[in-house]
């Protein structure tokens, strides 16, 4: 499980690379391609959610949970105030820090023994009931909210592209 979880993990990322190929800085952090958002603040919203979800792993392990989150962070929240907080910052800078957490969450796989990897967990999500398991986790809020983002970069690169 755990060699197969880091593969998808690693193709994952590759995958939202891939859908960027030979695209332009400018195409990259000027035009809007999810809703309002370009690309690059797109895949800051990942890295921030990411970043989440890799403290919900390390809080399974350390607290027997992941903290839930907060009622008062909702998405229509988080996601404006940290799509602003990397408004000035460059697209390098946005794709390192992907690239970091990323690495980090690959780090933490890496780390986890398969029996870590089958441990169930609450849902820490909002409006989100059910146990899951720590692969799960990864899977679906993760690697899903990723594959979400590249899809839509990928369905507007087709409109342009035709």
């Amino acid at each position: 499980m755990k060699t197969n979880l880091l593969a998808k993990i690693k193709d994952n990322r590759d995958e939202l690379f891939a859908a960027l190929e030979g695209l332009s800085e400018e195409q990259i952090t000027k035009i809007p391609v999810v809703g309002e958002w370009t690309i690059k603040d797109a895949v800051g919203h990942i890295s921030y959610w990411e970043g989440i979800i890799l403290d919900h792993v390390r809080q399974s392990f350390t607290e027997g949970k992941p903290r839930a989150m907060s009622p008062d962070e909702t998405d229509d929240i988080v996601n404006p105030r940290e799509a602003a907080k990397r408004k000035n910052w460059t697209w390098t800078r946005v794709r390192a820090e992907f690239e970091h957490v990323r690495g980090a969450l690959i780090a933490k796989v890496q780390g986890l023994s398969e029996s870590d990897l089958e441990f169930q967990v609450p849902n820490p999500l909002w409006n989100e009931t059910g146990f899951y398991s720590i692969a799960e986790m990864i899977e679906s809020d993760a690697m899903g909210h990723c594959r979400e983002h590249t899809e839509q970069i990928r369905k507007w690169r087709l409109e342009i592209e035709g």
